[in-house]
């Protein structure tokens, strides 16, 4: 289902549901929403999406664009929030405006960003000038590259061995992440605690098979 792009529709078209719906309805939908503002967890999250989407697809006519926006299978609910950093960033896009209509205010996707920038500039990296000493290509697509407003970049030194080289399954799992066009929210995958694994990827390296690793990226990227 079009989870997201139907939340999107609810929000945009708040009180026109509203006025569709007795108050009591209204106000048990209300209350989801409120909930699924407030959660974090991906299971949950979706089990309250759906809900929601149950409730309303009772209530609405076939044709209502919230119903057709349903209909899109194309679409996947961003996962939990904790765990990347991106997908924390587009939670928070898709339930600002739901909660401006619960009247209640949160983080905005850009100032939790620059936090997460911020927690990225602060670890150990190297320069351009190193990287192509010890023979990488700064333009690998298989890199973590973050650049600041200033046009600064530097590469998250987790990436590579003690020789300076880039760890092979690194490389790897950073094509699947999508590392050039997101390397924030590949960053802090690799950081951040993964459900899947019991812990941060980065910690994991080398301690358990590599396969499990490409497994636990690949749910992030389930087209990849």
């Amino acid at each position: 289902m079009g989870l997201r792009s139907a939340l999107t529709v609810l929000a945009e078209q708040w009180e026109e549901i509203r006025g569709r719906l007795p108050a009591a309805e209204f106000a048990q939908i209300a209350a989801l929403v409120d909930e699924f503002t407030r959660e974090g967890d991906q299971e949950v999250s979706e089990e309250i999406a759906e809900e929601i989407a149950d409730l309303l697809r009772a209530r609405l006519p076939h044709e209502h664009p919230f119903l057709v926006a349903l209909t899109d299978r194309s679409e996947r609910l961003a996962p939990d929030p904790e765990r990347r950093a991106e997908n924390l960033a587009d939670w928070l896009r898709l339930s600002e405006p739901l909660r401006v209509r619960l009247g209640r205010q949160g983080s905005t996707a850009a100032e939790v960003e620059r936090a997460i920038m911020a927690r990225m500039r602060a670890l150990p990296a190297l320069r351009e000038d190193e990287l192509i000493a010890n023979g990488e290509d700064p333009a690998d697509p298989g890199l973590i590259r973050l650049t600041t407003a200033d046009g600064t970049s530097s590469w998250p030194a987790f990436q590579f061995a003690e020789d300076g080289s880039l760890l092979r399954i690194v490389r790897w799992i950073n094509k699947v992440l999508e590392a050039a066009d997101d390397p924030l929210g590949a960053a802090d995958w690799w950081l951040g605690d993964n459900g899947r694994l019991g812990d941060a990827p980065i910690r994991l390296l080398g301690r358990i098979p590599d396969g499990q690793l490409v497994a636990a990226a690949r749910d992030e990227k389930p087209g990849v």
